[in-house]
């Protein structure tokens, strides 16, 4: 099944064929039969190119968080979604806002990140956005599995918005988080990864005399000293023992392939707003620590968001690590029904 057999020039098909559902069923064995019902209701409704998705699914972060939101949606009410907000695209990619946002009806929102694989652009087609509002995030989260920059992007929001529900309902206070470089404890010997170049953190970190190599797709940054490295080369994070990656290795879901030359570094960390989801996953991976950012008044937020203004005021940044007190998704949810039955 193509890309273009399922979605055509739109995100949403009006109906969906008995021959389409058995793939999808096949596609979705993984999954519970909750996710399978979801389909049924997709007959019904507009939401069937979205739960078709799972048809597509490749890599094993998308398959691990689809599995955990499926969970999370059969155990909990989850608010459907208000509106999503997609900033205009712009000429000079200078002047582009690279973050989007979903907004649930509760007010919750989950941020993500659009500046990757042409996400931006391919969202400014109003088709692929205009039916969200009214649908269950637990479904348009299986756009994660998609194969498009785009579908990505929104799917990681539901998942960001859907985790930020979980903490909102359980009740449990979000560790706040120090500065980035402050969370790495730098000390002489150190060896730096970094996915991604960040002219911020290097200038930082180089600037304490810490040793940094830098993995980046941008040839223009390629250079290789003694004490700095901006290199192509995956493998070389080998060589670090403390690594430092943002959200963008969850929204191009990289990650599986960043974190395996990893193995050997003492602390692992993603950061970034587009790190907005359950740690779980990542934690089972050999993630020490998760570096979110929650939204914290919803209106604020959109309109500093709006006017490309920094979101400080509107948001918390918090750190999540498995040593210092994250109980894990299964004591979130043990203490979110017992709230429900007060």
């Amino acid at each position: 099944m193509t890309r273009d057999n399922l979605f055509g020039r739109s995100l949403f098909q009006p109906t969906i064929s008995i021959n389409h559902l058995n793939q999808l069923s096949q596609s979705l064995g993984s999954l519970s039969s909750n996710a399978l019902s979801l389909v049924a209701i997709a007959l019904s409704g507009q939401c069937a190119a979205i739960l078709g998705l799972c048809f597509v699914m490749t890599t094993s972060i998308a398959r691990d968080y689809l599995q955990l939101i499926d969970s999370i949606g059969q155990r909990l009410d989850i608010p459907p979604v208000k509106s999503i907000h997609i900033a205009p695209f712009e000429t000079d990619p200078r002047k582009n806002s690279k973050f989007g946002a979903m907004v649930l009806g509760d007010g919750t929102t989950g941020i993500t990140y659009t500046g990757l694989d042409d996400a931006l652009l391919d969202l400014q087609e109003p088709s692929r956005t205009r039916d969200l509002p009214g649908q269950s995030p637990v479904a348009v989260a299986q756009l994660y599995a998609g194969e498009s920059g785009w579908q990505r992007s929104l799917g990681m929001a539901a998942i960001n918005a859907i985790s930020q529900v979980v903490f909102k309902q359980s009740g449990y206070a979000l560790p706040a988080m120090h500065k980035t470089v402050q969370q790495l404890a730098l000390t002489k010997g150190d060896h730096i990864g970094m996915v991604g170049y960040f002219p911020p953190l290097v200038e930082q970190v180089r600037a304490d005399g810490i040793r940094l190599t830098v993995l980046e797709l941008d040839e223009r940054w390629l250079q290789d000293g003694d004490d700095f490295a901006v290199t192509l080369e995956p493998a070389r994070l080998s060589e670090c023992n403390k690594v430092l990656c943002t959200g963008t290795v969850l929204v191009n879901q990289t990650v599986d392939s960043a974190l395996q030359h990893c193995r050997g570094a003492a602390q692992i960390m993603i950061v970034g707003p587009t790190v907005g989801c359950l740690p779980d996953p990542l934690f089972d991976r050999g993630l020490t620590m998760l570096g979110g950012t929650r939204v914290v008044d919803t209106e604020k937020f959109l309109a500093l968001w709006a006017a490309q203004e920094k979101w400080r005021d509107a948001t918390k940044r918090y750190a999540l690590s498995g040593g210092t007190g994250y109980p894990g998704i299964e004591a979130l949810m043990s203490t979110l029904a017992t709230r429900r039955e007060r």
